[in-house]
């Protein structure tokens, strides 16, 4: 374990979803930094997707909407890995038996998950954006996969992904070398690649229709950045001349390659797919871009104070400002471009005040008898 993880940062929680906790032991400051930051990173993304997007067509009104939205969106990449390596940072290696590991997640993860699955399956009709019939057939639904308004849940799916894995790989963990685990890091990088490879030579490794798993499956997408995570806590102790050295150049190469790709394809492409394909969260550019933004991110020392106060208050509630933004950003987004703003005026003030609003909601239901239940 590096120094940095044996100095005490203060009183805290630990961590349980990666987003929000309860249990009482040390404080990792910067973590606390990380979430709230992934957090408005997340739904400056989605504001960006507001401009352009519908999930599976696109359009630009003008270039200002493009530039606005590739410059602004195309520095947000980091946002989901950041998430789940703030949640595989403390996780693994598993500490105590498994069915307590469950059982709490069980608590802070699934049920509000499930909560919010209803939710956006239902809620929308009470303000008209569909009728109450719609809200019954999507109930229907709700148990095979998210509806396409709560899209953003997919990352909850891929989160319980982990946590049921978590067993299987944390005595590996416990004993693996060094060495070992860069050669495993060393071919996900690889696979980060599979992203633009399958544009250009189809099937890889025995994929096919009948095998969707091909030869290094396992070892690629949500594996890498919790392996990543674990390297980093374990191994990764530089100064901050190196951490600069390092972290820069990734944050800048993964940026150039995420805005490159993006304006290209934005006169070429014609899914969202493709148009977003530098973009996906194990893709190489975003992935080496979280690389650089969590070593940055680790080097925040500010663990007192009112501003960090807040920052740790935003913390503990990033997993229901998580769970319900989506319910609220289309509307503030509209309210919002109906004034005669620049659109990257639009884009970071729908952000900020989706941020402000749900974390002020999330507050008032963490402070309810059930409210765990609902916000985590």
């Amino acid at each position: 374990m590096t120094m940095e993880n044996k100095v005490m940062l203060g009183k805290v929680s630990c961590v349980t979803t990666g987003m929000a906790s309860s249990h009482t032991t040390t404080r990792i400051a910067w973590l606390d930094w990380l979430r709230a930051m992934a957090c408005l990173m997340v739904i400056m993304v989605h504001a960006c997707e507001c401009v352009y997007s519908n999930d599976y067509s696109f359009s630009f009104a003008d270039s200002a909407s493009l530039w606005s939205v590739m410059l602004i969106s195309g520095l947000m990449r980091p946002a989901v890995p950041l998430f789940l390596m703030a949640s595989s940072f403390l996780l693994l290696p598993m500490k105590g038996s498994v069915s307590t590991f469950f059982k709490r997640r069980f608590t802070r993860v699934a049920v509000p998950f499930a909560v919010w699955l209803v939710l956006y399956a239902v809620l929308p009709a009470a303000w008209g954006e569909w009728d109450w019939s719609q809200s019954l057939d999507n109930l229907q639904t709700v148990w095979i996969n998210f509806n396409p308004r709560g899209s953003h849940l997919w990352f909850i799916y891929m989160l319980l992904g982990v946590y049921l894995i978590a067993p299987i790989i944390s005595p590996w963990l416990k004993n693996v070398s060094r060495r070992q685990e860069e050669f495993y890091l060393g071919i996900w990088f690889l696979t980060t690649f599979s992203w633009h490879l399958h544009e250009y030579v189809g099937d890889v490794a025995g994929e096919c229709w009948w095998n969707p798993y091909p030869t290094f499956y396992y070892v690629s997408g949500t594996f890498g950045l919790v392996l990543l995570a674990h390297y980093i806590r374990t191994y990764v102790d530089w100064s901050v001349k190196k951490t600069l050295m390092v972290a820069i150049p990734c944050m800048v190469i993964g940026y150039a390659f995420c805005v490159g790709w993006f304006y290209y394809q934005s006169d070429v492409a014609e899914e969202v797919r493709i148009l977003e394909l530098s973009w996906q969260p194990s893709s190489f550019a975003p992935a080496i871009m979280s690389f650089g933004a969590f070593l940055l991110i680790r080097m925040i020392r500010i663990s007192e104070g009112s501003v960090y106060g807040v920052v740790r208050h935003i913390s503990a509630m990033s997993y229901g400002i998580y769970l319900m933004h989506m319910m609220l950003l289309p509307a503030v987004f509209e309210m919002y471009s109906g004034l005669n703003m620049p659109v990257y005026c639009v884009i970071l003030v729908t952000a900020l005040t989706t941020y402000m609003v749900c974390f002020a909601i999330t507050s008032v239901i963490s402070r309810l008898p059930f409210g765990k239940y609902i916000v985590g």
